[in-house]
């Protein structure tokens, strides 16, 4: 079963950088950004505030170049119309008026691809000037072939199981066996700790855990302590991140991120944490944490994110180490009225693929399949 299914724009932007509508006489050079932003505002106004967030997840500006005036946009299956309507209806970037030339709509990446080398040889060569083995190996990587990420979805999973199942794909992943695989799934109420041993952040006495139904359980990740339990949304990327082009810090950064984009679906203002401070906050509270481990360039662990948990656990930790600091949920932080976990898991997980530049998301048939293995094994 596919999660969502991309297409991809191949569009030549016509620029007057003679027209100001401001009088500001500022030159506008085309940017992703800038394009993107300007899209999105398109989607708004024309779409409104529910037709911008079903776009947002598959909605990305894969390729920009300001000489040639060419871009590839990429959208999903289902909102390629809305975002192809929405590009019709840009009238500025910046101050400048524009228009969006429609080039290639096969909806291939790879098409795209070629058509873009095509027109963009066209127009080197009508200047003089060849496109470049250089240029020509940034475009190739810029339009890579698509990448796929596969998902597990295992709703309640006891912790220690889920740590078998990653330990399992990990090696299956080095083995390059498997694709870069993601874990969506909820635990138990578990109280886990890092590789630091950080025991005395652990507020109740170990021996009294049973009585308030939850675990302990000792791990290989970074970080400090957590909490994980009922209405918290688990994510564990089980990614070669020789092959998404990460570094362990821009690796652990796009988690956050991932985590704030989702956090704007509902109208909440969240932030990557300061200096000390891992996960992501809203103002002084916490809403996502981040562990994480790195074996051979492949991830485990990952993020959890609070959708709605009995915040009475927390009370029994420091949470991540973090002294004097709170810690909240999507609950409590939004107005909005939030739809099912399954939902929200979905929207997680959807945000996720977006910033790690996934174009397809494929949901694994029978998961729980796999979890059996792991028990017979046992």
């Amino acid at each position: 079963m596919v999660g969502f299914k991309n297409r991809f724009m191949l569009m030549e932007v016509y620029l007057d950088p003679d027209k100001d509508l401001l009088g500001e006489g500022t030159p506008v050079i085309l940017t992703k950004l800038n394009l993107s932003e300007a899209i999105k505002d398109s989607i708004l106004v024309n779409f409104g505030e529910c037709g911008l967030a079903s776009c947002l997840g598959s909605f990305h500006v894969a390729y920009v170049n300001p000489v040639t005036k060419l871009c590839i946009v990429r959208s999903s299956r289902d909102e390629h119309r809305r975002v192809w309507s929405a590009m019709t209806l840009v009238r500025s970037v910046g101050n400048c008026p524009v228009v969006f030339n429609l080039l290639d709509n096969s909806g291939c990446v790879r098409a795209c691809r070629d058509a873009a080398l095509k027109c963009e040889t066209e127009k080197f060569n009508q200047c003089g000037k060849g496109l470049s083995e250089e240029e020509t190996r940034e475009m190739n990587r810029k339009m890579r072939s698509p990448r796929t990420l596969e998902v597990w979805k295992l709703g309640t999973v006891n912790y220690l199981k889920s740590l078998k199942l990653q330990d399992k794909l990990v090696s299956e992943r080095k083995a390059n066996r498997i694709p870069d695989t993601l874990l969506s799934l909820q635990h138990p109420p578990t109280y886990t700790l890092g590789k630091r041993r950080t025991d005395h952040n652990l507020l109740i006495p170990e021996a009294e855990l049973k009585s308030i139904g939850a675990e302990l359980h000792y791990t290989q990740r970074g970080g400090d302590i957590t909490f994980h339990g009922p209405h918290q949304a688990v994510l564990y990327p089980i990614f070669s991140l020789r092959s998404i082009g990460f570094g362990a810090r821009s690796y652990v950064e796009a988690l956050e991120r991932s985590m704030i984009e989702f956090s704007s679906i509902y109208g909440v203002k969240a932030r990557a944490g300061n200096k000390c401070e891992t996960g992501v906050w809203v103002g002084d509270r916490k809403i996502g944490a981040i562990g994480v481990r790195i074996s051979s360039g492949i991830t485990c662990h990952g993020l959890a994110f609070n959708i709605d948990p009995d915040m009475k656990y927390f009370e029994h930790i420091v949470p991540c180490g973090i002294a004097d600091k709170e810690v909240t949920s999507l609950r409590r932080e939004t107005d909005a009225q939030l739809p099912s976990e399954e939902v929200i898991h979905e929207q997680l997980v959807t945000c996720l693929a977006k910033v790690f530049s996934y174009d397809d998301v494929v949901v694994k048939e029978d998961p729980a399949a796999i979890l059996d293995t792991l028990e017979d094994s046992d």
